[in-house]
């Protein structure tokens, strides 16, 4: 056990319990930048929580010494709530704030796409009462999205099951689904629609229990420290769990940052190394690998396919079998919508990218030049071999090698190794991940990087038909060629085959190639 967390635990050991229902708030100090809204309901009358308060307490120590100025509020009313809220939302607006947190346990509803917090002093037995009682998160969300030029966080351990026994029943559990505003992150306990434990190992909830943890880490990203959470909580609910985020951050939070900045000759010799365990474990069909590398790199070069791979083990180790759809996809014609947008009027969904190749599906593409359009060629791809255990999908008899996921392995006399990690396992407006590759040919040996991010969602229209799709951006360097690399990809959630691919690259007086290609046909079983 590090010193932090011995510090964290004895800390935690000395604060009193049996605190009295009514509200309590305490504010600490800190750094003038950094401010934390931190509120823990237990006080229920209906549906009383057991770890709420604790969980509170501990996050706002956590936050404490990290240099936040906390205000901590426990077992709230409605009208405590929101004049914390509003408070809150007040000091964010005010100069010199960089960083706003809010983090909140207890119970929550949706009703019609909206979330709901409860007061300790809720008494509901209809959706008006919810309305007029609870404290809609868009309060809060309102606040936030008027400070501008800083940096918001928002945690929410709030979809606690059945918060009011008998007396109502929302008709969606959980929290509704919201894409996070600008310079923002949302993070729950689990995803949209499903409910969390509110015990965990000891005084805490599943989802804090782990949060406490990799908040407390040194020298951690906060998007970092949110993926191992998700992992563990779902290794440890055994996926009945599973943590969810949204963002739009536009820069990296450290709670606690490194003293110094990594030089790009660190930076490089921390890639060889992932590189290394990459290649120790890229057969491996043992889930606790998986796992490894996950938590060692949440936001690793190939932590995208890492997840993929873990999920197929431990659903063969659950015995889950997927079924396949019975009908064949066969389109030619334009204007047949493609995908379901989502319902939510205050997201995009999320939707995982659920390919899955069979032997016999077919694609059609025309590449064009981008800058003029002029025709360059088109060409057939169609499924020759798929091998799931291996993660292996071969295109016309192995002249193309993808991974399950689409990634590219080898095209042509082009071979990537590792697979170049350009798709998502699940598509979200503000996903972001890191592509890093080698990429040889004739014996030439290219090493390079994209930043990739679901950057939103089009209505897109080419020869194959209309499709409403994810599009994905990817800005990179080739570092051995010092050319700039740009990729745009739009992807539709279930389809095997890209929809558009533009792709372009940049050295210091030109642009050296730029390709657009278009999906004319396609054919896939399910």
């Amino acid at each position: 056990m590090t010193n932090t967390r011995r510090t964290l635990l004895k800390a935690l050991s000395l604060v009193p319990g049996g605190l009295a229902a009514n509200a309590l708030a305490t504010v600490a100090r800190g750094d003038s930048s950094r401010l934390a809204l931190v509120v823990g309901n237990n006080a229920y009358t209906s549906s009383p929580l057991d770890n709420a308060t604790n969980d509170a307490r501990a996050i706002a120590e956590v936050l404490q010494r990290a240099g936040f100025s906390v205000d901590l509020q426990l077992d709230t009313t409605r009208q405590s709530l929101i004049a914390a809220i509003d408070s809150f939302g007040k000091r964010v607006a005010g100069p010199g704030i960089d960083l706003a947190l809010f983090y909140y346990a207890g119970h929550g509803v949706q009703i019609d796409w909206r979330n709901y917090l409860l007061p300790v002093d809720v008494a509901v037995s209809s959706a008006d009462d919810i309305k007029d009682q609870c404290i809609d998160l868009g309060r809060l969300l309102s606040h936030l999205s008027k400070a501008k030029d800083r940096s918001h966080v928002v945690i929410l351990d709030a979809c606690r099951d059945n918060p009011f026994d008998a007396g109502y029943r929302p008709v969606q559990p959980g929290l509704s689904q919201f894409d996070a505003p600008p310079g923002s992150l949302l993070a729950y306990a689990t995803a949209p629609g499903r409910v969390a434990a509110d015990s965990g190992q000891g005084k805490h909830g599943l989802y804090t229990g782990h949060l406490l943890r990799e908040l407390a880490a040194q020298e951690t990203r906060l998007e970092d420290a949110l993926k191992r959470v998700r992992l563990n909580v779902r290794l440890a609910s055994r996926g009945r769990q599973i943590p969810w985020e949204s963002t739009s951050l536009e820069n990296d939070i450290f709670l606690f940052p490194a003293s110094t900045k990594l030089s790009a000759e660190e930076l490089e010799k921390l890639f060889e190394v992932e590189l290394a365990t990459w290649t120790r474990i890229k057969t491996s069909r043992n889930a606790e690998d998986w796992i490894a590398y996950l938590r060692q790199y949440p936001n690793g070069k190939f932590s995208e396919i890492a997840q993929t791979r873990l999920g197929h083990i431990l659903a063969r180790a659950n015995q889950v079998q997927a079924t396949a759809a019975t009908a064949v996809i066969d389109t030619k014609a334009t204007g047949v919508p493609f995908g379901v947008p989502s319902a939510n009027p205050h997201s995009a969904g999320t939707y995982p990218l659920g390919r899955k190749f069979t032997v016999g599906d077919r694609a059609h593409y025309l590449m064009t030049d981008a800058l003029t359009g002029v025709r360059i060629t088109d060409y057939r791809h169609r499924v020759t071999r798929v091998d799931e255990d291996a993660d292996r999908v071969e295109i016309n008899h192995g002249r193309m090698i993808l991974d399950t996921m689409g990634n590219p392995l080898k095209k042509g006399a082009v071979e990537f190794d590792p697979p170049l990690q350009t798709f998502p396992t699940e598509l979200q407006l503000g996903k972001k991940w890191t592509a890093a590759f080698k990429r040889t040919e004739a014996g030439e040996v290219i090493h390079g990087a994209y930043d990739m991010k679901v950057v939103g969602r089009e209505r897109l229209t080419v020869a194959a038909g209309q499709f409403d799709t994810f599009k994905i951006e990817g800005r990179g360097w080739n570092r051995t060629n010092n050319a700039r690399l740009e990729m745009n990809l739009w992807v539709v959630p279930g389809l095997n085959f890209t929809v558009r691919h533009e792709s372009s690259a940049r050295d210091r007086t030109r642009i050296v190639v730029a390709e657009r290609t278009d999906l004319v046909a396609f054919r896939q079983q399910g």
